[in-house]
C-alpha cells in the first residue's frame, strides 16, 4: 500500500504542472488508472493535460487525487487515452418487488439525476431516503458503496439492501468483516481502506447521515473528507435529515450541493404522521433544589475569581479554557465536580421519573420512546418502569431484539440516550418522551428525536413530550432546542405549550 500526501494531490486550477525532463523517458503512448488513492497517468505524450496533475517520481507518473478520476476519463476518452480502471456493472433483479416511490422520492431522485447524479437530498426521518438511495442504485446500476457512521447503521442498511437486491449482492466492510460485493456497507471509519484498494470498481458512493461530513468550526475539512477525496466515482449522493447549512465547504465540493430539500411540515399528513410537540415543567423537590442551587453558586463563584470566560471569541473556546485548566489547578477541579453535581440532579431529578409515569398512563396503547440524557437516567428508567434501555454499550443482537419486540408489539417502550436519535426505525412508536438531553440544547438531536416517530401507521398522531425542570439550566436548553424544531416542523397540530 502506498501512502499518499492528499494535500499535495487534492490539486486546482492554480497548480503549475511538474514535468519529468523530457530527455530522461522514451516516449510512450498515455494510460490511465486508479492505483491507492490517486488517478495515475502514465506515459509521455500528453496531449495537454489537465492542471491538477501533477508529476510524482514515486509513481513515475502524473498523479491526481481519485476525486479528480471522472474528469480525468472524460479527458483521456475525448484525447483517445485507453483507460485500465472502470466501474463494474451491477446486476438488477428483473423484477423489483418495491413500492411505488412516493412524490418526495421521485422528485429528489430527479433533482439528483438532473444535477449529473451528484448532491445531496434532505429529507425528514421517515420520508423514506434509503428508499431514494435504492432509486438511486437501480437507476445508476454499477457498484455501489454506501458509507453510514456506526456499526448498528451498518446491520439496518445491510438488512434493507439485501431484502431488495438479493443478499448475495450486498456486502460489508468494516472492523473484522471485509466482503466487498455488488453493494458494500461501509462506515466512515473504515471507508478510506476499501476506496484506495477497491474504489475504481463503484461507480456511485452513497453518504448516509451525511451532515457527519460538515466542515469542522474552524472551517478546516474533517479527516473523514479523505475517503470521498480518493474515491474516483463519478455518481454521489448524500442523505440526511439535518443538513450542516454553513459548514458545507468541502461537503459541497466532494458530494456536491442540496439537490432537493423537504422540511418536516412539507410533509406532514401527507407522506408523515401530524404531530405534536408539548413542553412540560416539574419542579425541583426541596432538598434537590438546594443542593442545585449551592452548586451553581459555588461554580460562578469560580468563574467569576478566575474570569476563564473572559477575552475568548466564542463560548466554546472560553469552555476548552475552563476545562484545560482542570487539569493543574483544584480549584478549578472542584468547580468541574460542582457543573457535574449539578447536571446530574437536573437529568435524576425524582419528578421527571413521575411525569413520564403519567405520560405512559396517559397513552396506554401508545409505543413509546424515552430519551434520556445519559446513561445513568437510562438505567433508572428502565428499572422503575421495567422496560428494556439501548446505549451504545448495548450489543447489536440484543439492540434488534428489542427493537424487533417493538415491532411486533411485545414491548411497548424502550429507553435510550443516543443510540436511537439517529438511523434507527422504530416504525410503531408514536409517543415521545424527553427526558433530557446530552447536546445542551442541540437542534439537530431535537429534529431527530421527533423524525423517530413520524413514520406514518395510518392516521396515528405522533406526540413528542419534553420534561424540563423549571428554574434551572434545561429551562434555556429547551428554549434553544424547541425554536429550532418549530423553524423546520411548521406547521403543527398547536396543542403545545
Amino acid at each position: 500500500m502506498c501512502h499518499i500526501d492528499l494535500a499535495a494531490v487534492i490539486g486546482d486550477p492554480g497548480i503549475i504542472l511538474r514535468r519529468a525532463p523530457r530527455d530522461l523517458l522514451s516516449v510512450t503512448a498515455p494510460t490511465l488508472s486508479f492505483e491507492n488513492g490517486l488517478a495515475v497517468v502514465r506515459g509521455t505524450a500528453l496531449p495537454a493535460p489537465p492542471s491538477f496533475l501533477i508529476w510524482d517520481p514515486r509513481f513515475d507518473a502524473h498523479v491526481a487525487a481519485g476525486v479528480h478520476y471522472p474528469a480525468l476519463r472524460d479527458w483521456a476518452a475525448a484525447h483517445g487515452i485507453h483507460e485500465q480502471s472502470a466501474p463494474a456493472a451491477l446486476t438488477i433483479p428483473s423484477a423489483l418487488d418495491w413500492r411505488a416511490p412516493r412524490e418526495a422520492q421521485r422528485e429528489a431522485l430527479m433533482r439528483w439525476h438532473a444535477a449529473g447524479s451528484r448532491g445531496t437530498v434532505v429529507l425528514p426521518t421517515g420520508a423514506g431516503k434509503t428508499f431514494v438511495a435504492m432509486l438511486a442504485i437501480a437507476a445508476t446500476a454499477s457498484e455501489t458503496c454506501v458509507i453510514v457512521p456506526t456499526r448498528a447503521l451498518v446491520t439496518q442498511w445491510f438488512t434493507q439492501l439485501a431484502d431488495a437486491f438479493g443478499a448475495d449482492r450486498v456486502g460489508a466492510y468494516y472492523g473484522d468483516e471485509k466482503t466487498r460485493r455488488a453493494i458494500t456497507v461501509t462506515t466512515y471509519h473504515s471507508a478510506f481502506p476499501l476506496l484506495e484498494r477497491d474504489g475504481a470498481r463503484f461507480g456511485l458512493v452513497v453518504c448516509d447521515e451525511v451532515h457527519h461530513l460538515a466542515d469542522n468550526v474552524d472551517g478546516s475539512a474533517r479527516s473523514w473528507h479523505d475517503a470521498l477525496t480518493i474515491a474516483p466515482a463519478a455518481a454521489r449522493l448524500g442523505l440526511t435529515a439535518t443538513y450542516p447549512d454553513g459548514r458545507d465547504t468541502v461537503l459541497t465540493r466532494l458530494v456536491g450541493p442540496v439537490v432537493y430539500r423537504r422540511a418536516i411540515g412539507e410533509m406532514t399528513d401527507a407522506e408523515l404522521a401530524r404531530f405534536a410537540i408539548e413542553r412540560r415543567y416539574v419542579d425541583l423537590t426541596r432538598a434537590e433544589r438546594a443542593r442545585y442551587d449551592a452548586c451553581t453558586a459555588r461554580f460562578e463563584a469560580y468563574t467569576a475569581r478566575s474570569g476563564w470566560r473572559d477575552g475568548a471569541l466564542t463560548a466554546p473556546d472560553a469552555w476548552k479554557r475552563f476545562v484545560a485548566s482542570t487539569r493543574r489547578d483544584p480549584a478549578a477541579r472542584r468547580a468541574w465536580r460542582d457543573f457535574l453535581e449539578r447536571e446530574r440532579i437536573v437529568r435524576l431529578a425524582e419528578a421527571k421519573f413521575d411525569e413520564a409515569g403519567r405520560l405512559l398512563r396517559l397513552f396506554p396503547g401508545e409505543q413509546s420512546v424515552l430519551f434520556c440524557g445519559g446513561v445513568d437516567m437510562a438505567m433508572e428508567v428502565s428499572r422503575r418502569f421495567a422496560i428494556p434501555m439501548i446505549t451504545a454499550s448495548t450489543p447489536a443482537s440484543e439492540r434488534h431484539a428489542v427493537l424487533n419486540a417493538m415491532r411486533d408489539g411485545s414491548i411497548r417502550a424502550v429507553a435510550t440516550v443516543q443510540v436511537l436519535d439517529e438511523g434507527w426505525d422504530v416504525p410503531n412508536a408514536k409517543l415521545g418522551i424527553v427526558l433530557g438531553d446530552s447536546t445542551r440544547g442541540g437542534v439537530r438531536q431535537h429534529t431527530q428525536r421527533l423524525g423517530r416517530l413520524l413514520r406514518r401507521q395510518g392516521d396515528q398522531v405522533a406526540s413528542l413530550f419534553e420534561v424540563v425542570a423549571a428554574g434551572t439550566w434545561e429551562f434555556f436548553a429547551s428554549q434553544k432546542r424547541s425554536a429550532g424544531v418549530r423553524r423546520v416542523s411548521e406547521p403543527q397540530l398547536g396543542f403545545g405549550l
